[in-house]
Formats: structure tokens, C-alpha cells, sequence
């Protein structure tokens, strides 16, 4: 008897099945070994993420200390900055009290100078030239003279007569008001482009450019003729005077200013020996009228 041959488990697939074309196998080791292969990675990948956020963290961490430490910089910074501004400032403020000092003292300055200047150009108490000034003036109208071709140039050496007896009888302060009396009589006789100073005491020297000897004469006499009419009050009196003139003009083209104001002088010597109250030419003996 013929026993059946036992089935195997593959004979018991489907005829169907195993009639089909072979194909991947069905595993589900192969599945657990993907999905844990897939955790791994995703947790790898966690991984980098924390250990970006771990990254970001600590520069945000060192960029917060940086800021803090800036900030912290910037305060101090800014107080510095506040008490400098503030030492600036006070030293600001005392730059300008000492510019305002210092402007006022230049200022000062300024106008001592001024009034020394004018001190030495002027005589204080009538007005007119300095000694020193009208000299200076002497010697550029002299200067200017030689260079446009000797054009005249004519000196006034004037005196008032007894002025010590005025100051004795009626004292100093008279004498004072005199001499600028007489000053202004000169002023109104005189020219612009004239020059006149004292000298010193009751002496003056006018400078008179471009006229001549005559017209030098003319102005000597006119002067001397309205001193001798003027009546100067004083208290309860009117005092009276005269002036002595000596006329003198440049005569040769080196001849210098103190040679023609020694001239000049010798003119006006020979007025107080004829008399007083005259006007004399140097050189010529000519006089004016006796008042």
C-alpha cells in the first residue's frame, strides 16, 4: 500500500501564489531595525538642534554679558563725560571772566595810551601843540618843502609881554586863563593846515606852511592887534596884554628848522628891546606899528 507523501509547509502555499513572480519578503525585524535606525537619526538630529539652541544660548549669553559690560562702560562713560562737560564748563566760565578782565584792561590800556598820546601831543592846559609836537610838525613841513620845490614856509615866535607881573598881581589861575585866551585867538587866526604849540611858559611857535614871508607878517600883526584889544574879565578886574612877535622865513634849501627858529627868536629879542607890543622880521629890521 502506497502511503501518501507528506505535505510540506511549502506545499501549502496557493497554487495561486506560487505561480506569481518572486518579490522582497515581508519582515518585520527589517521594519523594528528601519523604525529604530529612524529614531536614531531623529534623535541625532535632536541632538544638533539642542546643541544649536546650546550654542545660541551661550552667545546670547556672552553677547548679554558683552552688552552689560558695555552698558556698563557707557555709564561710566557718560558720567565722566558729564563731570568733564561740567569742569569745561567752570573753566569756560572762567576763561570768559578773565577775557572780560582782560578786554577791560586792554580797554584801560588803550585809553591810557590814548590820553598819553594826546598828553604828548598837547599842551594840557591850552589846547594847542606840544613843544615836541609842533617841532615834529616843523620838521616835516620843512621835509615836504624840500621835496615840491622850496615852497615858503614861515615861523611865528610869539611871547606874551609881563606875564609874570599878570601871575603876581593876580595870581596863577589868571595867568592860567590868560594863556588859553590867548590860545584861542590863535585858533581863530590860524589855518587848518597851521600848526601851533607852546613852547613852554607864556612862548609859542606857529608853523605856517606855503606862506610867505609878508603873509607871515600879515598873520603877526592881526594877532597882535586883537591881543592888544582884548580885555580878559577876572573877578572884578579886566586884564589887559600885548604880545612881542618875531617873523622869520626859510631863507637857503639846507637850512634847518632850529637855525630858522633861532631867527625867529632873535626877531622876537629885538621886539622886547624896541618896546613889546610889536611884531619884528628876522633879518630885515622891519617892525610892525607899536600898539
Amino acid at each position: 500500500m502506497n502511503r501518501s507523501r507528506e505535505k510540506r509547509p511549502e506545499d501549502w502555499s496557493s497554487p495561486s501564489v506560487a505561480k506569481e513572480s518572486p518579490g522582497p519578503r515581508f519582515s518585520l525585524f527589517d521594519q523594528e531595525e528601519a523604525l529604530l535606525a529612524h529614531a536614531e537619526e531623529m534623535v541625532g538630529k535632536l541632538d544638533q538642534v539642542a546643541d544649536g539652541v546650546r550654542a545660541l544660548a551661550d552667545a546670547y549669553r556672552q553677547s548679554y554679558r558683552s552688552q552689560t559690560r558695555l552698558l556698563r562702560m557707557s555709564d561710566r562713560m557718560q558720567l565722566d563725560l558729564q563731570q568733564a562737560n561740567q569742569k569745561l564748563e567752570a573753566q569756560a566760565e572762567s576763561l570768559r571772566t578773565l577775557n572780560e578782565a582782560l578786554e577791560k584792561e586792554v580797554q584801560a590800556r588803550e585809553t591810557l595810551a590814548e590820553e598819553l598820546h594826546r598828553l604828548a601831543m598837547m599842551d594840557d592846559l591850552t589846547g594847542v601843540y606840544s613843544r615836541r609836537q609842533v617841532l615834529e610838525v616843523g620838521e616835516r613841513e620843512l621835509a615836504r618843502r624840500r621835496r615840491q620845490g622850496l615852497t615858503p614856509l614861515t615861523l611865528l615866535m610869539m611871547d606874551l609881554d609881563h606875564f609874570k607881573r599878570i601871575n603876581d598881581k593876580y595870581g596863577h589861575a589868571a595867568g592860567d586863563t590868560v594863556l588859553v585866551a590867548f590860545s584861542e585867538v590863535l585858533r581863530r587866526n590860524l589855518r587848518e593846515s597851521d600848526a601851533v604849540g607852546r613852547l613852554g611858559g607864556e612862548e609859542f611857535l606857529a608853523v605856517l606852511p606855503d606862506v610867505d614871508l609878508q603873509g607871515g607878517l600879515a598873520l603877526a600883526e592881526r594877532i597882535r592887534s586883537e591881543i592888544a584889544e582884548l580885555r580878559i574879565p577876572w573877578q572884578e578886574e579886566a586884564i589887559r596884554l600885548t604880545v612881542s612877535i618875531g617873523v622869520a622865513g626859510i631863507l637857503a634849501v639846507h637850512e634847518s628848522l632850529d637855525d630858522t627858529i633861532m631867527r625867529a627868536d632873535d626877531a622876537l629879542y629885538q621886539a622886547k628891546v624896541a618896546g613889546r607890543n610889536r611884531v619884528t622880521v628876522a633879518g630885515s629890521g622891519a617892525q610892525g606899528p607899536e600898539g
